[in-house]
């Protein structure tokens, strides 16, 4: 048994393992705009994780953990309300920065204290990104070339 830690193993893309906090240091392309319409909610498997991915009224694209922090219940089976997606099983809600903002039968105050990691968003050329890193987003790459550019895409 080494008693290092293993920097060699790039194949691993878990959110552990060295290559995938690596690659998660950049924007994600992690859903197609068209699949999500307003209202809908969908759940994606990217980098060996599942995300929720949720388009709310206002037509932003939001992503976020697949799961509740209350039960574990997937997200992406919850329903979207205005700009905020709301867990299947006991019907909390999260607004699109993953702040908890209303629970049914709790006091106010405790929703305040419950929090779902929430990612930034970007869509651009028909697809939703997300930075699904730590820290900081960095500044999300545009290619005028191809915006400019006469055709399909």
């Amino acid at each position: 048994m080494p008693t290092k830690p293993d920097y060699t193993d790039v194949a691993h893309i878990g959110p552990d393992a060295l290559a995938g906090r690596y690659i998660r240091r950049f924007w994600q392309p992690i859903a197609r705009s068209m699949d999500i319409g307003a209202g809908r909610a969908m759940r994606v498997e990217l980098l060996g994780e599942y995300w929720t991915v949720y388009r709310g009224a206002d037509g932003g694209a939001h992503v976020c953990q697949d799961r509740c922090p209350h039960r574990q219940t997937a997200l992406s089976l919850g329903w979207v309300e205005g700009d905020c997606i709301r867990c299947f099983y006991h019907g909390w809600k999260f607004d699109g920065a993953g702040q908890c903002v209303e629970q049914p039968a709790e006091k106010n105050s405790f929703a305040d204290k419950v929090q779902a990691v929430a990612y930034p968003v970007q869509e651009y050329f028909g697809l939703i990104f997300a930075y699904l890193g730590e820290g900081e987003a960095p500044e999300f790459p545009r290619f005028p070339e191809l915006e400019e550019a006469e055709g399909i895409r």
